[in-house]
């Protein structure tokens, strides 16, 4: 065997899976290739499938492996990220810590929404929730004492391994980093933060991002808010570019949900994202981490506010039940779908329904051909609503 030979044979073997997932509802399996502004190129039994960027909903790249540890303090970004750090420094209007994302990381001030030296989680972590959510026109540092939390407001002047300079008064006051439970700097206006994707690290952090590129072994970071960063594939969990193409029903709040209890009373009429047992969603031999379950005599309705374009489902009942239901699904009182749904189907119903400026999407569940909820779990998987 060729050296060249050996070599591609152990990068297949040390190459990272990946399963894409687009916005028609297919999945590609498989290894990437490279990806860049329009296409990703993917390794799959063989061949190269290209994906168009567009259609590109999430890409997931499981780890048979531990979940890498995590950093011993936390930057929040002011679009939402999250970054853990091992070392933070600032100095005038910049921001230099170490992350799993890259070696060292220079951040502008302005897009630093706060910092936690301190331990998570902690028996004060509402405390810091709520001083989170206040206003305020200075930077606090917070103190913890004993049981409680405490800020100090003036200007966070410099921050290194030992201390935390506050700026009060006219004067620099240093103290002691090992006492400071965190800062937050006081809100400035930074512009359009929005990011065309989220990055899900496998050590939890989280990473708005504007573009994402990879020549196969790496990925190549722009941050929304930051510089542009390259982190090795193997540290990615999750790639999310549906933001901006859709909405999932599971992240929508309902309405209104009536139901009507008969026989198993215990369980959720609607559950998001699980079964409502707390059960992973399955379709036959497919699981779903996205979608909806609804027990019989249940009816929901949730705001669509003319946002939207068509309705994306796949719908059956889920994997191990023996129920039936019949399912009408509706918007602005017009009926878009009449079905009855078994556990004899052979396939899941490929739902797509045309929402195009309806307001309000109404779903009913009731009895199948037996008049009974035993067994009633109607799962509609990757639930969707396109923009």
């Amino acid at each position: 065997m060729t050296p060249t030979a050996v070599t591609v044979l152990l990068a297949l073997a040390t190459a990272t899976p990946v399963e894409v997932s687009t916005i028609e509802g297919t999945r590609h399996t498989g290894t990437i290739v490279s990806a860049d502004l329009t296409t990703w190129k993917l390794e799959s039994k063989g061949e190269t499938v290209d994906v168009a960027l567009s259609s590109i909903l999430e890409a997931r790249l499981p780890s048979k492996g531990e979940a890498a540890a995590s950093s011993p303090h936390e930057i929040i970004l002011v679009d939402g990220s999250r970054m853990g750090s091992g070392s933070i420094q600032l100095s005038g209007e910049t921001v230099t810590m170490t992350a799993a994302a890259a070696d060292s990381i220079t951040l502008p001030r302005s897009s630093i929404g706060n910092i936690r030296f301190a331990e998570s989680p902690s028996s004060v972590d509402t405390q810091w929730t709520e001083l989170l959510s206040r206003e305020r026109r200075e930077d606090w540092l917070v103190i913890r004492k004993e049981e409680k939390l405490d800020f100090v407001p003036g200007v966070v002047s410099s921050i290194n391994d030992q201390h935390v300079s506050l700026l009060l008064d006219g004067e620099t006051v240093p103290v002691a980093r090992a006492n400071v439970f965190g800062v937050i700097l006081r809100h400035r206006g930074t512009g359009s933060t929005k990011a065309a994707g989220l990055v899900e690290l496998r050590n939890g952090d989280r990473l708005a991002v504007h573009t994402v590129t990879s020549n196969g072994t790496e990925f190549t970071l722009q941050l929304a808010v930051g510089p542009r960063v390259t982190i090795p594939i193997t540290s990615v969990r999750l790639i999310d570019f549906s933001s901006d193409k859709l909405t999932w029903l599971s992240s929508l709040k309902p309405r209104d949900i009536k139901h009507e209890f008969r026989f198993i009373e215990p369980a959720t009429p609607l559950q998001n994202d699980r079964d409502v047992w707390g059960e992973a969603l399955r379709l036959g031999n497919q699981s779903f981490t996205r979608g909806i379950c609804l027990r019989s005599k249940t009816i929901v309705q949730y705001r669509l506010n003319g946002d939207h374009s068509r309705f994306l489902a796949l719908m059956g009942i889920q994997h191990g039940y023996a129920g039936d239901v019949y399912v009408e699904i509706s918007a602005d009182g017009q009926k878009l779908l009449a079905e009855s749904v078994s556990p004899l189907d052979k396939e899941p119903f490929n739902v797509e329904l045309d929402v195009s400026g309806k307001f309000q999407l109404e779903i009913l569940v009731d009895y199948g051909t037996v008049q009974s909820d035993i067994g009633d779990h109607l799962v509609l998987a990757e639930a969707r609503l396109l923009k």
